[in-house]
């Protein structure tokens, strides 16, 4: 461990922390001394993520939630809430691929709808519910994991591509706090 660690006392939360980026993103903040609160649909992945932080010295929790669910994700912001008493950074990475199809015409609705539901509405809910909280307390910080696919699009992943491109339209907006809490420009990762 660092002597020095830059997230000591702070609260994170990362969805879609069962594997991947967010798992090892979760771990990043734990190693930094930030108590994470770790999300995802995927409960053994995230319980097992909140086991690898713990044998490293750090502390997690686990809360299973469906970013595509409004009760779900203000219940899990409420959870880090009632769990640490603040949310000082978000780490909003839950996402879907969805079915491939070989074009738009084809894609099924309803596949559409969940990847839409996941990956758009999703970063929104999260959003709103973490906003008003690192409002209310003064300070706090957000990033939104995006693929690079989101501004160019595969062939066959048009939900996927669309909901990835338009949440960019979420970035950064003025808020009643100057250089407190912030949002970030999309993060894209491959």
């Amino acid at each position: 461990r660092m002597a020095e660690q830059q997230f000591s006392g702070k609260v994170a939360l990362v969805t879609g922390g069962a594997s991947g980026i967010g798992r090892a993103c979760a771990q990043l903040f734990a190693r930094e001394g930030a108590s994470v609160v770790v999300s995802d649909v995927a409960l053994e992945g995230g319980q097992h993520t909140v086991r690898l932080i713990e044998e490293d010295g750090g502390e997690a929790s686990f809360v299973e939630a469906d970013v595509s669910k409004a009760a779900e994700v203000e219940a899990l912001v409420g959870r880090a809430l009632e769990t640490h008493g603040r949310l000082d950074y978000s780490f909003n990475n839950a996402g879907i691929e969805g079915r491939m199809a070989t074009n738009t015409a084809d894609y099924p609705e309803e596949d559409w709808d969940r990847v839409i539901g996941v990956i758009l509405w999703g970063v929104w809910l999260c959003m709103k519910h973490e906003i008003a909280q690192m409002l209310s307390q003064g300070a706090g910080s957000i990033v939104n994991n995006s693929s690079v696919e989101g501004p160019v699009g595969l062939q066959g992943t048009s939900a996927y591509a669309a909901s990835t491109g338009s949440w960019g339209s979420l970035r950064p907006q003025p808020l009643s706090m100057p250089n407190q809490a912030s949002e970030s420009t999309p993060c894209a990762l491959a």
